[in-house]
């Protein structure tokens, strides 16, 4: 795709549209006289004026981007947020870098733009949603969720909090189960076999620099199935027969923020670079996997799939307990998968290989566990 593709400051899509001073790319660069122009057209001014914008500081430990707390003065303050959530590209170039060729930020503007208000899922209300091809450049400012923690990969969940995530899942797999026009989301990139193939060839690209950094700290056997998979990874990213929807494909703790102060909601789903058009169990598989130790997830997984078909059932989404058990077991490939890749892709850093050393422990197994190289022998 040539030229540029930016929203407006409500977030809709004009293509071939000169950047200039329409995406503010740092969050130093985030000042009154825009944010007025941006938040009066997303109908969050109403008339009034930011006079004042500061950093407070960054939020979380994105690997791929960042996240900067902005605190407003406003010359009319009442009813008006005082803070709010610029999200930008990570500082890292060669992480930028990776992210703009491969469509991260891109994707994560297009949800916003195309997609976020047609789901239930509980997502941070995003004010402006800017993304220009030619520079390129990316910005999305959102609602600041007041009273919620984020979730912690190296803790995990609880079973409580792995319920509202399996809620919260429905909200976004459920309106959109079996829609063939979800084929049409992020029209620039790979779909169908061809996908299959260059995530197939992504992830045999990607095992052995993985474990140079990271197979000291894995299983032997995990070391060897993450080897195994190269071979049959294309088959498994090509799928069944199971209708696709809309998946999140990082649905995890550290993109959880979990109410703690009273108002707060339950759960609000953050962290939306990598969502397309794929199987749902995929979703389910890795946000089961990755949160629990080994034997406390083989406790529970069972109850929290037939928490989730139930939902589905009340959603009209009819899913047959059998068939979904069996792409759970392939499911679980997708945290191996997605491991390989996040750990080569992703800024580099010390908290960020421990997580992904935990990550692939805990997705290894899971996959040993349910063997899922046996229903792709």
């Amino acid at each position: 795709m040539t030229g540029s593709i930016t929203g407006d400051p409500s977030g809709n899509a004009t293509a071939g549209a000169a950047a200039g001073d329409h995406v503010r790319a740092e969050p130093e660069h985030i000042d009154g006289p825009w944010l007025t122009a941006a938040l009066e057209a997303a109908g969050v001014a109403r008339g009034a004026t930011v006079t004042d914008v500061e950093v407070a500081g960054l939020i979380g430990t994105g690997q791929t981007g960042r996240n900067a707390r902005l605190r407003l003065t406003w010359d009319e303050p009442e009813g008006r947020p005082a803070t709010l959530v610029g999200k930008f590209a990570s500082a890292d170039d060669n992480a930028k870098l990776a992210a703009f060729t491969n469509g991260t930020y891109k994707n994560e503007w297009a949800f916003y733009d195309q997609l976020a208000h047609t789901l239930s899922v509980r997502t941070p209300a995003c004010h402006v949603a800017r993304y220009d091809e030619a520079t390129p450049a990316f910005v999305l400012v959102m609602e600041d969720i007041a009273g919620a923690q984020q979730g912690d990969q190296f803790r995990g969940l609880s079973l409580d909090e792995a319920d509202l995530a399996i809620e919260q899942a429905v909200g976004f797999h459920a309106p959109r189960w079996g829609d063939p026009t979800l084929a049409d989301f992020a029209p620039e990139r790979p779909k169908g076999d061809e996908a299959a193939m260059m995530l197939g060839m992504v992830y045999q690209m990607m095992v052995e620099p993985f474990l140079d950094r990271l197979g000291p700290g894995l299983d032997a056997d995990v070391i060897d199935l993450v080897r195994r998979l190269g071979p049959v990874a294309p088959a498994w990213a090509a799928g069944n027969d199971t209708p696709r929807t809309v998946v999140h494909l990082d649905y995890r703790p550290d993109n959880f923020m979990f109410g703690v102060d009273d108002g707060a909601p339950p759960l609000v789903v953050v962290d939306w670079q990598t969502v397309n058009h794929g199987f749902a169990m995929w979703d389910i598989a890795y946000m089961i996997g990755g949160s629990f130790e080994p034997s406390e997830r083989a406790r529970v997984e069972r109850e929290l799939i037939a928490d989730y078909l139930a939902r589905m059932a009340a959603a009209d989404v009819p899913y047959d307990a059998d068939t979904a058990w069996r792409d759970y077991r392939l499911g679980a490939v997708w945290g191996v998968v997605m491991s390989v890749i996040a750990t080569i892709l992703a800024a580099e850093t010390e908290r960020g290989n421990d997580m992904l050393t935990v990550m692939a422990q805990r997705h290894g197994r899971h996959a040993i566990d349910l063997d899922s190289m046996g229903l792709l022998a």
